[in-house]
């Protein structure tokens, strides 16, 4: 018999958010955590620990009335399998089995993805994806991922890695990505690669109010400063924001290419820049894209906003209740 609630965690480099979520996909109790920020493992681990019980008991729920925890984590996972492959946002994960780890120390199942992937699941159920039969989500964020539905299903790959488009290779021998590898899409088009393009133009001279802007201690500069650089007419900020926005859309000419879904459903915090970064990208996109497809895709923006880590993870767990 089904259960009426899901708990859905979604694992951020600085921020842990938890719910107690139903089937509707509404988000009945939250709960926010900073504790584990960039620490090791068994530190994430007791943070999401603190985060399911505060949840239960908040709520009062009996954990019989619970399907499962839906775990969206950042990096590449092999959901499958329950194991973090690599996190570059948090430290020593490589090959590690968060989710039979979680599930012995919470006693209850643990279902784990990337959370892309878990948010492609959320705005499938419950958001701009709903209907569509095939679509892709993409994170316009601090990184640049997507997550592929196929036939209502997530695609997740042999290993569970299927989506890290943000490391195809698009400017052989360009910038150092955070992979280690150069020139991947991330290099320029997500938070990441706007801060190293800010940085590359500041060390080259560039006459730009980001020269003032920048953290002191040489920190990423986040893309919402350097949107209002570009809203002051900052011509430098300008470029970037448009640069970012290009790549990107050459990233979905891709999925286009690729996958052929019906739609693809933008999200993530970059977004909210708006024209500046949507504009480009739309347009590099088409360009990119051959004309007998410009008319076969949607592109929208997502509808769930900063509530999809949850939501989607939570709607993942439903999701696969009801497979069996």
């Amino acid at each position: 018999m089904s259960k009426p609630f899901a708990i859905g965690i979604d694992v951020g480099g600085t921020k842990i958010a938890a719910g107690l979520v139903n089937r509707a996909g509404e988000i009945l109790y939250r709960y926010t955590t900073r504790a584990h920020s960039e620490q090791q493992p068994e530190v994430v681990i007791r943070a999401i620990e603190e985060a399911y019980h505060c949840l239960i008991k908040e709520s009062g729920v009996e954990m019989t009335e619970i399907e499962a925890v839906g775990l969206g984590f950042p990096g590449n996972t092999n959901g499958p399998a329950g194991i973090v492959l690599v996190s570059s946002n948090l430290p020593a994960w490589n090959h590690f089995p968060l989710r039979d780890t979680l599930a012995a120390r919470l006693g209850i199942p643990v279902i784990l993805d990337n959370d892309t992937n878990l948010c492609a699941v959320g705005e499938h159920r419950y958001g701009a994806g709903r209907g569509a039969r095939n679509m892709s989500y993409v994170t316009f964020s601090t990184g640049y991922g997507i997550g592929i539905i196929i036939n209502n299903q997530l695609y997740v790959g042999h290993t569970g890695t299927a989506g890290e488009l943000g490391h195809v290779v698009i400017d052989i021998g360009g910038p150092l990505c955070t992979c280690g590898k150069r020139g991947c899409i991330m290099a320029y088009a997500c938070g990441i690669g706007i801060s190293r393009m800010v940085y590359e133009q500041i060390n080259a001279g560039a006459e730009t109010l980001l020269r003032q802007m920048v953290p002191a201690n040489g920190q990423r500069i986040s893309g919402e400063i350097v949107a209002e650089a570009a809203q002051q007419g900052d011509a430098v900020a300008v470029e970037i924001l448009r640069k970012a926005g290009y790549y990107g859309g050459v990233a979905l000419s891709m999925v286009v290419e690729i996958l052929n879904p019906e739609l693809i459903v933008v999200g993530g915090g970059l977004t909210r820049i708006g024209p500046l970064l949507w504009d480009p990208m739309l347009a590099a996109m088409r360009e990119h894209t051959q004309p007998e497809l410009w008319d076969s895709v949607r592109v929208v923006p997502w509808q769930l906003g900063d509530d999809l880590g949850i939501i989607g993870a939570a709607a993942k767990v439903f999701a696969e209740a009801e497979a069996y």
